[in-house]
């Protein structure tokens, strides 16, 4: 059975690349090709990526000259680019690039140049993406008729993009408006390359917090979508409505457009898409207290950004062995100036690869604050000030009898409604400061709990999950987390001044608790507490 199912799929493989070579082989006819292309590029590539790269494939096969053969390989490198696979969609690019300056077609070469600069851009490497992007402008001035506009489109979309990088979204606008009355003129794919521009505008203005003019930029671009099969931008621009619905507090519009975002991401193998909105569905399960689905959201977010980094690192180790290849062939001839530039490009990749392990451990720790301040939120404490001089041993009660001689020293056996009022009295002393006090011990909390240190230790390890001694701790750093909250001079006191504030004997002790209990730094969270306030400020 399963031997017949293949032999059906390889023969219905070889049935379309015949069907292809028959179309194209006898006279390489554009119309026809360009048919394929796009319905390739539009359609079967959201549905089955593999089916979509064997086509490229064999349009490849099939291609007799090198303007044919530079589109098929674009195609390909265009699908890899989508799949996350920086490294095979630049080196099909560049492929293309060999085949392509062997002619004057300079509406191809400025192309793909453009797409060139565009994967150096996502890769980080600005120098390259920077050659690639000059490159580009100069082949589009010599282009000439219709052509010309369609081209100079996507080269200031892509001078947008760079500028969105950089978080210069009104400098990005003005490209991306330059953009949109280039496309004025332009005829084919005019829907497809309009409802991207307004994509962008609408990202623009989102990060501007400018959220009614994102929707309704959004909201054209979908216009302008019209009946195209669902591709990524369609992706992104139901996403971009969904979050920005979200920001104006929208949430069951938000939702409704949200659910159109996923079934598109669902079916696309574009990994950027999917990051975009799976971080939109976090921020909205967190806007609507769902605790279980923003755990579910994080993991799938944080596999998604391993893959995409992952495929990052994977370019960039291949860029490193391809200079050390090359590096050991000239060894003999090399020069001091030649060392220079190795030395300094293995320094700059070691330097990019700590930027993506920081970057990705910058991203852990704001997920890790956002959910404790939620929990702490959530829990609401308010705490009152009692001073612990003021227990005093008479307040020790008087056990009951049976209960003192049912007790021995391998267990402590008491009944349901002592356990109930012991853990009441915890939560009582939860409200209160005692724990920040020094001197405070087993045998204190338990005159305050009015019962005898060994039931205490029992429900405090029964219902705590844990020994006294972190049970306290956790309750100071808790205490410290929600006063830096919630008060902006606390923020502004040494670690040392913070330590002693929450009852430890020394700023090491403190800092060394802090991250054990929430696996981050005191700096690192009075910094990001800082860095949202300056937000909300500007």
């Amino acid at each position: 059975m399963i031997h017949s199912i293949y032999a059906v799929s390889m023969l219905r493989v070889y049935l379309l690349f015949f069907c292809i070579w028959g179309i194209l082989v006898k006279a390489q006819d554009p119309v026809r090709f360009d048919s394929i292309y796009t319905y390739t590029y539009l359609e079967i590539a959201q549905k089955d990526f593999d089916k979509a790269l064997r086509i490229a494939d064999s349009l490849y096969l099939a291609s007799e000259t090198p303007y044919f053969q530079t589109k098929s390989l674009m195609l390909t490198a265009t699908l890899y680019q989508q799949s996350g696979d920086l490294n095979k969609s630049i080196a099909k690019a560049l492929e293309a690039e060999k085949a392509i300056i062997k002619t004057t077609n300079y509406v191809w070469i400025s192309r793909v140049y453009g797409f060139l600069a565009t994967q150096y851009r996502l890769t980080g490497l600005s120098q390259q993406s920077k050659k690639y992007g000059e490159l580009a402008f100069e082949s589009a001035k010599k282009i000439e008729g219709e052509n010309r506009h369609s081209t100079l489109t996507l080269l200031l979309q892509e001078m947008a993009f760079r500028e969105m990088d950089e978080k210069n979204y009104k400098q990005a606008i003005q490209y991306l408006n330059q953009s949109q009355s280039y496309l004025e003129h332009v005829k084919q794919n005019k829907a497809y390359l309009t409802a991207q521009n307004e994509q962008l505008l609408g990202d623009c203005h989102f990060h501007l917090k400018e959220y009614d003019k994102a929707i309704a930029y959004y909201q054209s671009g979908r216009k302008n979508y019209g009946d195209l099969p669902d591709n990524y931008i369609k992706g992104l621009i139901f996403d971009g409505l969904a979050y920005s619905y979200l920001k104006k507090g929208e949430f069951k519009t938000a939702e409704s457009y949200l659910d159109s975002a996923k079934s598109i991401a669902d079916h696309s193998s574009y990994l950027e898409l999917k990051k975009r909105v799976l971080s939109t569905s976090q921020e909205l399960y967190i806007a609507t207290k769902d605790i279980e689905n923003v755990s579910i959201t994080k993991r799938k977010q944080d596999s998604i950004s391993k893959q995409i980094d992952d495929k990052k690192l994977t370019l960039i180790e291949g860029l490193f062995d391809n200079i050390k290849t090359e590096n050991s062939t000239i060894k003999k001839e090399v020069n001091i100036k030649n060392k220079i530039i190795f030395i300094a490009v293995s320094l700059f990749l070691t330097a990019f690869g700590y930027f993506l392990y920081y970057r990705r451990k910058q991203q852990r720790n704001i997920r890790q604050i956002k959910e404790i301040l939620y929990k702490l939120e959530n829990k609401n404490s308010v705490y009152k000030e009692v001073d612990i001089n003021d227990l005093h041993p008479s307040l020790e009660p008087k056990i009951e009898k049976q209960e003192t001689e049912n007790s021995v020293e391998s267990s402590v056996i008491m009944n349901s409604e002592t356990e109930e009022k012991l853990v009441q009295k915890l939560e009582q002393f939860e409200t209160t400061t005692l724990f920040t006090q020094k001197s405070i011990s087993l045998s204190s909390l338990a005159i305050f709990c009015k019962t005898n240190p060994k039931y205490l230790s029992y429900i405090i390890n029964t219902y705590k999950k844990q020994d006294f001694y972190n049970y306290i701790n956790e309750l100071r750093i808790n205490y410290i987390i929600q006063q830096l909250n919630e008060d902006p001079m606390f923020r502004k006191y040494k670690i040392a001044t913070l330590a002693e504030e929450a009852g430890f004997s020394s700023q090491n002790k403190f800092a060394t608790v802090f991250k054990k209990v929430t696996s981050i730094s005191p700096s690192t969270f009075i910094k990001y507490l800082e860095e949202e306030r300056s937000k909300v400020n500007v």
